[in-house]
């Protein structure tokens, strides 16, 4: 499928456009949200009812200390805007230079201040529907549709909150040490990053969007529109890069060499520091995939396997959070390819501002000794696969059943991490094999005592 236009800024990539233009994430592609912010567009919400209607309703603005002090007092602050109130404050003041306007342009004296924006925004990607957030800070439409977009614009706008991966030897090194720290045996001590694909619903693109197929959009796996994301994060679930890389019918090894950035990047590594993906990717010395088909019945293969499950999960865990905190993901975005890239964005921006703001701080909880992801609240998303809570672009695990280009490519990393499971006589734990054998529908493995 002709695949979605790249334009890279460090970890952020946006591609955007597949009818050949180029955009400018600091011109065109912000434009898209320019009347959010345009000075015409700045009159209070009353006034520009009036234009509409023969009498415009006089409105109270919420008294955000009032709410806040009620959020305290009921303990519903963090459940209502997915962060501490700390970390709220601290966004306000990061965002404040993109979101204050000119008090003096608020006709009856009705001025929306930076608070009430970005509550409007925040809860906006929770998944909070217009209606409510009507009644919540007592505004009209207008005013929710025009705060939403300037707080998204606000944050793609932000230097300070941009998605970056590593720069520097230390930054590396850091990485390293996370994921050396969750991996057994340190038998994945090299790895820097776990990379994989997130399918993200869509409406129906407008034929003029999808250059005249928005057939191509469809995954005929799931049964719907949608756009392929590629993400990389951390041992904290942090990303370290994230896309909106090309139509949802686009495999992932394909969509990944559309980001461009990121490839140059991981081909610079020193030797030793790789990537770890699933079987939808190219196993090469800087990027370490399962072994799949006939490989995995042997069982230093399969303790490889498993080990490396341990670090790939990671951007499982991610994408599950991601989806858990900003709700507005459950459903199919609506809106051009350009707004729903930019609400991707902006929900992958707040997810690493949450965890660098508060840490870990929900009630969210990860099973780490398999890749299928566990998690403890009541909803699963519908169609998802394995209980999961989010829709991956390649839903069979470890890749059985897939026979994509990690099958042929043998190389000497992968081959000193087996070298060592084999003479440590490594092999996966005999509780997991319990879980996941018998009764459960997947083969057994024979394990050496």
């Amino acid at each position: 499928p002709q695949h979605l236009f790249n334009h890279s800024t460090m970890g952020n990539e946006l591609s955007l456009d597949i009818l050949s233009k180029t955009w400018s994430i600091d011109k065109d592609l912000l434009s898209i949200l320019a009347y959010a912010i345009d000075d015409d567009m700045d009159e209070d919400d009353d006034a520009i009812e009036e234009e509409n209607c023969m009498e415009a309703m006089e409105r109270v603005r919420l008294d955000w200390a009032e709410h806040v002090t009620k959020c305290k007092h009921e303990k519903s602050f963090g459940r209502k805007y997915r962060m501490s109130h700390n970390a709220f404050c601290r966004l306000v003041n990061i965002l404040k230079p993109y979101l204050e306007r000119n008090a003096g342009k608020a006709t009856r004296g009705h001025y929306i201040i930076p608070q009430i924006a970005v509550a409007v925004g925040v809860r906006y990607l929770a998944g909070e529907p217009y209606t409510a957030l009507n009644d919540i800070a007592n505004i009209s439409t207008t005013s929710v549709f025009r705060l939403k977009n300037r707080f998204i614009w606000a944050i793609m706008k932000c230097d300070e909150m941009k998605i970056k991966l590593p720069e520097t030897a230390d930054e590396w090194e850091r990485v390293r040490q996370g994921f050396e720290n969750i991996s057994s045996e340190k038998l994945f001590r090299g790895c820097v990053g776990a990379i994989d694909g997130f399918f993200a619903p869509i409406q129906q693109p407008r034929v003029k969007d999808a250059n005249g197929n928005p057939m191509s959009f469809m995954s005929g796996h799931y049964g719907m529109f949608g756009l392929n994301c590629q993400a990389v994060c951390d041992a904290r679930e942090r990303f370290l890069f994230f896309g909106v890389i090309a139509p949802g019918k686009t495999n992932d090894n394909i969509a990944f060499e559309f980001c461009t950035h990121l490839k140059n990047v991981i081909s610079a590594l020193p030797y030793g520091l790789f990537l770890v993906g699933d079987a939808a990717y190219t196993s090469n010395e800087r990027m370490l995939t399962p072994m799949i088909g006939s490989q995995r019945l042997d069982p230093v293969n399969d303790a490889y396997n498993f080990y490396l499950s341990q670090v790939r999960i990671r951007i499982e865990m991610a994408f599950a959070r991601l989806v858990t905190k900003w709700r507005i993901l459950r459903a199919p975005l609506l809106g051009s390819l350009s707004t729903i890239s930019c609400t991707l964005m902006a929900c992958a921006i707040m997810h690493n501002y949450v965890i660098d703001s508060d840490g870990h701080n929900d009630h969210l909880q990860f099973n780490n000794d398999n890749c299928n992801i566990g998690i403890e609240y009541d909803f699963i998303v519908r169609n998802a696969p394995n209980g999961m809570t989010y829709l991956p672009t390649m839903p069979d695990g470890d890749g059985e059943g897939y026979y994509g280009p990690s099958l042929v490519t043998s190389h000497t990393v992968q081959a000193s991490i087996l070298q060592v499971i084999e003479q440590l006589c490594i092999r996966r734990p005999r509780h997991n094999i319990e879980r996941n054998g018998v009764g459960s529908g997947t083969r057994e493995v024979s394990i050496e005592e």
